[in-house]
């Protein structure tokens, strides 16, 4: 059942965004089963929502609301958007926290990760990362973002428990989420179930308003309220209806307020991890500085780039490093051009053995993090200071045949892949986590 869901959404959201990328607009826009010029996507984003981001990001929004207008969002928060799309609440999103705050949006179909990863480009905001997955599985480590929101896409998973649970476990003490999506109220005949559900692009079946508010509590949320924001009568289906067969007429008293796209607000009320923590032991080393070393083969590209990634974003307390068992002895011309252009400096930047940090004269390290599949696999030396380690393999941009393009774009996402675990990575309360809550996250933050 659920594979049969996913395939079903990915092939119909992959033509809305290839209709979008190709046409700038979607080609069968009258459609009803693409649901782009009907009831349920209309009106919901104000002009100047609209005028502040590009128009294919509006065109390619297949939602029932608009989630950002559901809740506050502050400067410097991480927000979440789950079913991104073309990206239109990403962006939005992305505008109210600020630089210093980070839009994720996550989405399992490729054409439309591209499509919103164009319009991030269009509207030149550098906050955003667009993540491919599903919202069954998040990227994303424990208690790594402030506000999750979502826009009528948790009806299309086929296991909504799970999703929730996800999104309870990706946020933060304290964190809100605020969804759209359409819900039933009361009892309805099957038939006329399937038949609106349909309309209305459920695949997978809405939920009964008491039953969405007994899963968001059994995945642990609490605070719970669910607002109408838009209800759909028979007369906006009549269309579609139609063309399938239904007798409108006959069913409208059994559709009359019955269905209507609703927000629903929750918050977590998990207990501050650091408060936790710092309950059952205090760690004296609040203000320490921290030694990492990254390791490779070669030490060349990827154990090169995070080495000049964390030393930028270390901003001082924390020392990086790189080593290879077998270092080729220069690092790889197109690593030192990526991290140019992402502004980082070279300075100083060498392949080295690593047998440079196994001597009594060598920085003792806090951690050590493996960054290729076959050094992962030999014997390492003796690290000075114990380090925590973790494996967090990149595939190798250095093995990459074809163009000048094509190579440059292969080191370009092992540096994205690297900065978005290194910033993880930087989000952990280290001082206040126990030495075994801080292996489980950085064995987790090696996975995404």
């Amino acid at each position: 059942m659920e594979s049969s869901v996913q395939e079903q959404v990915k092939a119909k959201y992959g033509s809305v965004a290839r209709a979008v990328a190709e046409l700038g607009s979607v080609q069968a826009c009258c459609d009803p089963g693409l649901r782009c010029c009907d009831p349920i996507t209309t009106d919901l984003y104000s002009a100047d929502q609209t005028s502040a981001i590009p128009e294919k990001a509006v065109r390619a929004s297949l939602g029932c609301g608009n989630p950002t207008a559901l809740i506050d969002l502050r400067p410097g928060e991480t927000v979440l958007d789950l079913g991104s799309g073309g990206g239109i609440d990403v962006l939005l999103s992305a505008k109210r926290v600020g630089p210093t705050g980070k839009a994720y949006g996550l989405d399992m179909t490729d054409d439309m990760l591209a499509l919103a990863r164009e319009n991030q480009k269009q509207a030149d905001v550098t906050n955003v990362e667009f993540l491919k997955g599903e919202m069954e599985n998040i990227p994303l480590p424990d208690n790594s973002v402030d506000v999750i929101i979502s826009n009528c896409v948790i009806n299309l998973s086929a296991d909504k428990d799970r999703v929730l649970r996800e999104a309870f476990r990706v946020l933060k003490p304290g964190g809100r989420f605020a969804v759209s999506d359409v819900v039933v109220r009361g009892s309805v005949p099957e038939e006329v179930r399937k038949s609106m559900l349909l309309w209305v692009g459920c695949i997978a079946g809405a939920l009964e308003e008491s039953e969405y508010i007994a899963k968001l509590t059994g995945a642990g949320f609490a605070a719970a309220s669910i607002e109408p924001t838009r209800v759909y009568n028979v007369e906006d289906a009549r269309h579609f209806l139609t063309e399938a067969g239904v007798d409108v007429d006959a069913i409208a008293p059994q559709v009359t307020d019955k269905f209507s796209a609703r927000s629903c607000a929750r918050t977590n009320p998990k207990p501050p991890a650091a408060n936790q923590a710092a309950a059952r032991r205090k760690r004296p080393e609040m203000d320490k500085h921290y030694n990492i070393l990254f390791r490779c083969t070669g030490n060349s590209a990827r154990s090169i780039m995070a080495e000049a990634i964390l030393n930028h974003k270390g901003k001082g307390k924390i020392t990086a490093y790189s080593a290879g068992s077998h270092p080729t002895g220069h690092p790889r011309p197109e690593a030192l051009k990526q991290i140019e252009s992402a502004g980082l400096s070279t300075a100083g930047l060498r392949s080295k053995s690593w047998s440079e940090f196994a001597g009594p004269e060598a920085p003792k390290l806090d951690f050590v993090f493996t960054v290729c599949d076959n050094a992962a696999k030999e014997q390492c030396p003796y690290w000075p200071g114990q380090p925590m380690t973790a494996h967090w393999g990149v595939a190798d941009p250095a093995a990459v045949k074809g163009t000048p393009e094509e190579i440059a774009r292969a080191f370009h996402d092992a540096f994205t892949v690297l900065d978005r675990r290194i910033g993880l990575f930087l989000s952990l309360p280290l001082a206040t986590l126990e030495d075994m809550a801080i292996k489980r996250e950085i064995d987790q933050i090696g996975r995404l």
